[in-house]
C-alpha cells in the first residue's frame, strides 16, 4: 500500500465522472424537452428518456447506470410515488426527483413524505435550471457520502495511521491506528486542528516548508516530529496527498524503534570493522608465516613424513577458508542502498559456470525468470553458495533449478532447488546458523551467507521440499523490475552449457577476494530474523543435506 494514496489516489486531480439520470414521463413531448433542456445544462451528463415507470424499472433490471432518477408525479399504470417505492427496495440511496405540472401543497407534501430527493415544478420560471441545480446538489451529496463511507470502511481495516484533514485543517476522519500513534482516542481528535499532534516548532515547518511542497506537488513524504498527548514527542514516517476538495489524507508510522535499531546497528558495525581488521591481520599474517616455513620443510623431509605434511596443508587451507568465510559473512550484512535491475537469467548462468556447476552437474533455468533490483555482487555471491552447497550435498552430477516465485499479485521472488536427499525438517531454521554443517570438511558458512546477502536485500527465505525431494530454497519479498521497463527472458528450459575456458579456480578466486575484503569495510548484518522457512515440510532422504 502506498502510504496516504491508496484510497485517494485521484483525489487530487482527474474528470469527475458522467452523471447518469433516468428520465420517466408518459408525455412524449415534455419528456423530449426535458431531455434535451438537461443535456443542454447539465455538464458530463448522460440523459435517458423512459415513457414509463415500468421502463425504468426494466433499465435498472438491466443493470443501467443511475446517479438520479427524475420522474412525473401522474402516470398511467404506476405513479411517480409507486415508482419511488419500487426503486427503494433496491436502491434507498439514489437521489429521487419528482418533476411534475400538476403538483400543489398536497402532491408536494406526499412526496415529501414518501421519501423523495426533492420535488420541482414544471410550470416554474426556469424550471429545467431549477431541476439541473437540484440534480447536480443531489448527485454531489449521494458521492461525497459515498466516499466518506469508503474512505471510513478503508481506514478501519489498515493498521497504518491515516487521517482526513478538511480544507479547513481540522481532522475530519481519522482511524484507530492514527489516534493511538498520539496516545489519543479517535473522537478526542476529529474536529480538532492538526497542529495539535505537532510540536510548535513542527508547526511552523509544516506551514512554511510541506504545506507548500503539497500544494505545488500533489504529496509530499518524509520525516517529521510528532506531539502526544502525554508531551513527549517521537520521529514518525509522514505521507501526505492532496485533496480537490482543498485538504488532505495524512499517513503516519513511528519509527522511534526503527531509529534506536539503526542505532545499535551502527554500533555493532564498529565492532565487526575491529573484527574484520583482527581476521585480516592478526590471523592472516601468523598463517601466512606458518605456510611459508611449511615450504620450506617440505623440501628438506623425506617420502615418510610426506602425509603429515599433507595433513598440515590441508588445515592451513582450512584455516585460510574460515578468514575468508568469516570476512565474506560480516560484509554480506551490510544493507543494500542502491540496488539496480539485474536479470537473474544472467547471474544465474554466471554464477553456474564459477563454481563449475556446468561442468560437475546440471543448471537449468526455467522461463519467465524475472529481473530484480539487487546489487549484483552480493546476488551473484547468493547463486555461487547455493550451487557450491548443491555440489557439495546433493551427490554427483545434481540438477540445480532456478525459476521465478508467482502469488496473485504476479512475480513475487524465484527459487532454488536441487535433486539431492534434501534437507530435514528439524534443521531447516538450523542450516542457516553460522558454522553449521554436517560435512567435516566444510566451513559452515555457506548458507549463514545467503541468508545474510537476503535479509540485507530486505527479502526471505526458506527452506522447503524440491519436486525431486531434494532441497528447494525459496525467496519471497523480491522487488521485481516491472515486465513493461525491463523484458525477462521468455526462453524456454533448457541447460546452462559452460563456455570455453571459464572453468572456476576457486582457490585463486577465494584468495583475490579475501585480500580485497582486509581494505573494505564490513557492516552488520540488519535483521537476520527473517523468515527461514520454519512450517516447511520436511525433505526426505537418510544422507541429510547440509552446508559447506
Amino acid at each position: 500500500m502506498s502510504e496516504g494514496g491508496f484510497l485517494w489516489g485521484t483525489a487530487a486531480e482527474g474528470a469527475e465522472s458522467p452523471v447518469d439520470v433516468l428520465v420517466a414521463d408518459d408525455d412524449d413531448a415534455m419528456r423530449e424537452t426535458t431531455i434535451k433542456l438537461l443535456e443542454a445544462t447539465l455538464e458530463n451528463a448522460v440523459i435517458r428518456g423512459y415513457p414509463s415507470a415500468q421502463g425504468v424499472l426494466d433499465a435498472l433490471d438491466e443493470g443501467v447506470s443511475v446517479d438520479c432518477i427524475v420522474s412525473d408525479y401522474e402516470m398511467p399504470e404506476m405513479s411517480g410515488l409507486e415508482l419511488l417505492e419500487a426503486v427503494r427496495e433496491t436502491d434507498p440511496d439514489v437521489p429521487f426527483i419528482i418533476y411534475t405540472g400538476h403538483g400543489n401543497e398536497d402532491v408536494a407534501s406526499d412526496a415529501i413524505s414518501a421519501g423523495v430527493t426533492d420535488y420541482v415544478r414544471k410550470s416554474t420560471t426556469g424550471g429545467h435550471q431549477i431541476l439541473a441545480n437540484r440534480i447536480e446538489a443531489a448527485v454531489a451529496r449521494r458521492r461525497a457520502e459515498a466516499e466518506r463511507e469508503l474512505q471510513a470502511l478503508a481506514m478501519s481495516t489498515v493498521e497504518e495511521g491515516i487521517a482526513v484533514v478538511g480544507s479547513d485543517g481540522r481532522f475530519v476522519e481519522v482511524n484507530r491506528a492514527y489516534a493511538e500513534t498520539y496516545g489519543y482516542d479517535r473522537e478526542e481528535l476529529v474536529g480538532e486542528s492538526w497542529e495539535r499532534v505537532n510540536p510548535p516548532a513542527e508547526n511552523e515547518r509544516m506551514h512554511l516548508q510541506i504545506l507548500p511542497a503539497l500544494e505545488e506537488k500533489g504529496t509530499w513524504r518524509g520525516e517529521s516530529v510528532g506531539l502526544r498527548k502525554d508531551g513527549s514527542t517521537f520521529v514518525k514516517s509522514k505521507s501526505l496527498t492532496k485533496l480537490h476538495t482543498g485538504g488532505f489524507v495524512c499517513a503516519v508510522r513511528d519509527v522511534t524503534e526503527q531509529r534506536e535499531a539503526e542505532d545499535a546497528l551502527r554500533e555493532q558495525n564498529e565492532r565487526l570493522r575491529e573484527f574484520a581488521r583482527l581476521v585480516s591481520h592478526d590471523l592472516r599474517n601468523p598463517l601466512n608465516v606458518a605456510e611459508g616455513y611449511l615450504t620450506v620443510v617440505e623440501e628438506s623431509v623425506g617420502e615418510e613424513l610426506q602425509d603429515d605434511v599433507d595433513r598440515i596443508k590441508t588445515a592451513h587451507d582450512r584455516m585460510r577458508r574460515l578468514i575468508d568465510d568469516m570476512l565474506r559473512l560480516a560484509r554480506e550484512g551490510r544493507l543494500v542502498d542502491n540496488p539496480e535491475p539485474i536479470p537473474l537469467e544472467e547471474v544465474v548462468e554466471t554464477a553456474a559456470l564459477t563454481v563449475g556447476l556446468t561442468s560437475e552437474g546440471t543448471c537449468v533455468v526455467e522461463a519467465d525468470l524475472p529481473s530484480v533490483y539487487a546489487d549484483e555482487e552480493r546476488l551473484s555471491a547468493l547463486f555461487e553458495n547455493l550451487f557450491g552447497n548443491a555440489l557439495e550435498h546433493a551427490g554427483p552430477d545434481p540438477t540445480v533449478r532456478v525459476g521465478p516465485l508467482s502469488d496473485d499479485h504476479g512475480v513475487c521472488g524465484f527459487f532454488v532447488e536441487d535433486d539431492g536427499p534434501g534437507i530435514p525438517e528439524n534443521r531447516h531454521v538450523k542450516v542457516f546458523e553460522s558454522g553449521f554443517t554436517t560435512n567435516r570438511s566444510g566451513t559452515g558458512f555457506g548458507l549463514a551467507i545467503v541468508k545474510r546477502i537476503t535479509t540485507a536485500h530486505g527479502w526471505t527465505v526458506s527452506v522447503r521440499n524440491g519436486r525431486d525431494g531434494g532441497a528447494r530454497f525459496e525467496f519471497r519479498g523480491v522487488d521485481v523490475v516491472d515486465d513493461a521497463a525491463h523484458e525477462p527472458p521468455k526462453a524456454e528450459h533448457r541447460d546452462v552449457e559452460p563456455e570455453p575456458g571459464a572453468e572456476a579456480d576457486d582457490e585463486s578466486d577465494a584468495e583475490t577476494e579475501s585480500d580485497a575484503e582486509t581494505e573494505t569495510d564490513v557492516d552488520a548484518e540488519a535483521g537476520v530474523d527473517a523468515e527461514t522457512g520454519t512450517d516447511a515440510v520436511a525433505d526426505g532422504g537418510d544422507d541429510e543435506k547440509g552446508e559447506g
